[in-house]
């Protein structure tokens, strides 16, 4: 069947082409319908518990979608006629912008205060009615708990201005790419009156169009210059242009229709996706090298052009789809992932893996069919270094597998020195204003990452209760005794506040009220004072049944958030019983459970991957032990890698650990082809255990070197990225690849020299007149 298969590419290899290209520009039509969205929810599925327990918060109070201005005074402090001039300009033009719902700022701060009998609320400062002392009015704010930390620094140099977004449920990521531009704009008009005055712009909305933002710029940089890097690396060495001409239209066509396919699918591209045509193109040069290699190799022994394509597609044909199918499988564990696009982004690839394989067995045969041969390829010569490194393994095995055995033990040991951490704050570089933002955040106002507790009564006026009051207020003083909060923001305050002032601003009454009665009331004497806008809605539920507190942190990592979150739970069902609080919720929160969900599930695929491709690999192979054998090259890279990474950078966040399930569908490729050289020597050639490996070495060293040293090179590329998870997710394959080429070369031969004990009078052969018996028959012929 392949030899008719063959036979009819090289008699009709325009009609191959014209079919090409009707597929490509067919699929290539639906990149049109490619969309994307940086929402962060689309990080989480549906069945997520802590997006649905985030977002049952918010429709009980209010979204936490927002935009963040961060304003920086030159001098010693903001409290001067200019900078509060500045942040009330920023309050009121920001009540403009699009889809805000409501504007915190130290400018509109309810402050209240008693004159004789009345209780007065009202904004904390207007510019035209500012004091003559405006250090009384300074040392007045860092004295208010509700002010310092969350909306004033401790040196009085830096305020936050929070604008909150009502947006609107579909199309959300477009609304919040209009509030962004708008906020842009309105910054870019007013800091040329302030040019002393540092404005920053932050928030999530900021981040998630940023996220986008990010994404476009690797695709529109990154991807040419992979591109550039794996066509310098083909040329020096495959030293030929019209190789390196045919690998790059293969992986260009590979890309443009896997994302045209998924464009026709009515895809939704998220930032994860944005990796997947930079993995393509590197992964999809594998397949097409091993072709061209041993196509070259013939051409210099003497074959004709005719008969080294035949050759070469025939002795690769089987160990290509092998390698497609177990990339596949490595690729498509990612299902396993609790991130939906990761999901997608596994599925982006495999599909890709089988359009480059579909591609280099019709388009390429075809292609160099009519194609004349190189002309530095027609003369006798080939590679000498394999054949010099297989004698030195050879000769050295014993010493080389026991120094690569505890160089491997030595690196994976170092695998748990990597913490499980996700820090959504840090998905970008400092070339990125939203960055910026946030690391000015931490160093002024500290107060980074937000948690939230919903503490519900059970019944409607619930909050008013003495007994429910007094357990809310005694949490909040627990939670501000953490050494990782800045600061915490509880009704209970509130009601605190009104109390002393009610009562002569006396300050042994600040205390919670006595009664229901007396809670109620003062709660509806402070909201009927509040202007429009700035109500307790983000506070309270409309029947009065349950309140939100919320806690800031210092800036941390996923674990200690995770392990402050089961303290607050637990120390609230011990000692807070009528708050109800059984769980934390807010963004980082979300993605801290995301994180170390989805190592886990992580490990799963990857364990389900690693089983198939096993018994995929005894099937092709025909021999329990070979299948067997081929683990260790497949199982080690990864551990050294993330032994490596362990040291480097010490963590493993969302993105990392997905590296295990991409890289075993990569590395697995050189395996395929090196084992199943070998055994094609042992088994057919009847080769002894040592001519099998330089067998090996000599027929696909050179292109598992190439491939590698492509591979290598196009995910280190993304060194350059911007964002960050692309930034880990590239170099961490690139090292795990190279790590697999060394235990390739260096490990798996002495291994199969220990451990192959087969004998030449017993081994079945399964096919006796094989591809290469003909070849030569027809050369001696």
């Amino acid at each position: 069947m392949l030899e008719r298969y063959l036979s009819f590419i090289q008699r009709h290899p325009i009609l191959i082409l014209a079919l090409t290209a009707v597929a490509l520009f067919t699929s290539a039509a639906g990149t049109l319908n490619l969309t994307f969205t940086s929402d962060f929810r689309k990080y989480f599925s549906d069945q997520n518990p802590q997006l649905n327990a985030f977002e049952a918060m918010e429709t009980r109070f209010s979204r936490q979608d927002n935009l963040y201005f961060l304003v920086t005074a030159p001098e010693d402090s903001l409290f001067t006629p200019v900078g509060l001039t500045l942040t009330e300009r920023l309050t009121q033009e920001g009540w403009t912008l699009p889809y805000v719902q409501r504007v915190d700022s130290l400018q509109n701060y309810q402050y209240t205060q008693v004159d004789g009998d009345e209780l007065l609320i009202d904004d904390f400062f207007r510019s035209g009615e500012l004091p003559d002392d405006l250090s009384e009015l300074q040392n007045t704010a860092l004295a208010d708990a509700d002010i310092l930390l969350k909306l004033l620094s401790p040196d009085a140099r830096v305020t936050g201005i929070n604008l909150m977004l009502n947006l609107p449920g579909e199309n959300s990521s477009e609304a919040s790419k209009e509030a962004v531009a708008a906020a842009r704009a309105l910054l870019d008009r007013i800091r040329p009156d302030y040019p002393d005055y540092l404005i920053e712009l932050g928030g999530s909305a900021t981040s998630n169009v940023t996220m986008g933002e990010a994404i476009q710029q690797d695709i529109e940089s990154l991807l040419m210059l992979s591109y550039l890097v794996m066509l310098i690396i083909m040329l020096v060495l495959l030293r030929t242009i019209s190789g390196v001409i045919l690998i790059s239209a293969l992986i260009g066509m590979s890309v443009l229709i896997t994302m045209g396919i998924f464009g026709w699918a009515g895809y939704t591209l998220t930032p994860p996706t944005g990796f997947v045509p930079t993995a393509i193109m590197t992964i999809a040069v594998a397949d097409t090298i091993h072709i061209l290699v041993t196509y070259y190799f013939h051409l210099r022994q003497g074959d004709s052009r005719e008969a080294s394509l035949r050759a070469s597609m025939k002795l690769n044909f089987s160990p290509v789809f092998i390698t497609s199918i177990t990339t596949m499988v490595g690729v498509l564990a990612l299902n396993t992932s609790d991130s939906p696009p990761y999901r997608d982004m596994g599925n982006m690839i495999a599909l890709g893996v089988m359009v480059a394989w579909a591609l280099t067995i019709t388009f390429l045969p075809a292609i160099l069919q009519l194609l004349p041969a190189p002309a530095q390829h027609r003369d006798k010569g080939t590679h000498r270094w394999p054949d010099r490194l297989a004698d030195t393994v050879i000769r050295h095995h014993k010493p080389m597998f026991i120094a690569m055995l505890l160089v491997v033990a030595g690196c994976a040991s170092l695998a748990p020195r990597n913490d499980i951490t996700e820090s959504w704050h840090e998905f970008f570089d400092e070339s990125f204003e939203v960055r910026r933002t946030v690391d000015h955040i931490e160093e002024s106002l500290q107060g980074l990452h937000v948690l939230y507790f919903v503490a519900d009564s059970g019944k409607a006026d619930g909050i008013n209760e003495p007994a429910y009051l007094q357990q809310l207020d005694d949490f909040a003083e627990w939670l501000r005794s953490q050494p990782e909060v800045v600061h915490v923001s509880a009704l209970s305050d509130t009601l605190k506040r009104l109390n002393q002032d009610l009562h002569g601003d006396d300050p042994q009454w600040y205390r919670i009220p006595a009664t229901a009665d007396a809670a109620a009331q003062y709660l509806l004497l402070y909201e009927l004072s509040l202007p429009l806008g700035l109500g307790l809605d983000t506070t309270m539920t409309s029947d009065r049944s349950a309140t939100r507190l919320s806690a800031s942190l210092h800036r941390t990592d996923s674990a200690t958030i995770l392990t402050l979150e089961r303290k607050a739970t637990d120390w609230a069902a011990t000692h807070a019983p009528l708050l109800m609080i059984n769980e934390t919720t807010g963004l980082d929160v979300v993605f801290a459970n995301l994180t170390h969900r989805n190592v886990v599930a992580m490990m799963e695929g990857t364990g389900a991957a690693l089983i198939i491709i096993s018994l995929l690999m005894i099937a092709a192979l025909r021999s329990w032990p070979m299948g067997l054998i081929s683990m260790v090259p497949n199982v080690l890279p990864a551990l050294m890698a993330y032994g490596l990474w362990g040291v480097l950078y010490g963590h493993i966040d969302t993105a990392t650990s997905v590296v295990a399930c991409l890289s075993l569908g990569i590395v697995v490729d050189d395996t395929v082809h090196f084992l199943s050289k070998y055994n094609y020597a042992r088994l057919t050639l009847r080769k002894s255990v040592e001519d099998a490996i330089r067998y090996a070495f000599h027929t696909v060293g050179v292109a598992l070197m190439i491939t590698s040293a492509i591979l290598v090179g196009g995910f280190t590329v993304m060194e350059f990225s911007h964002f960050n998870p692309s930034r880990a997710m590239g170099l961490l394959l690139a090292l795990t690849i190279a790590v697999a080429l060394v235990i390739d070369f260096l490990l798996l031969p002495p291994l199969l020299m220990l451990t192959d004990r087969r004998t030449l009078s017993t081994e079945q052969t399964a096919v006796t007149d094989t591809v290469e018996d003909k070849l030569n028959r027809q050369r001696t012929e």
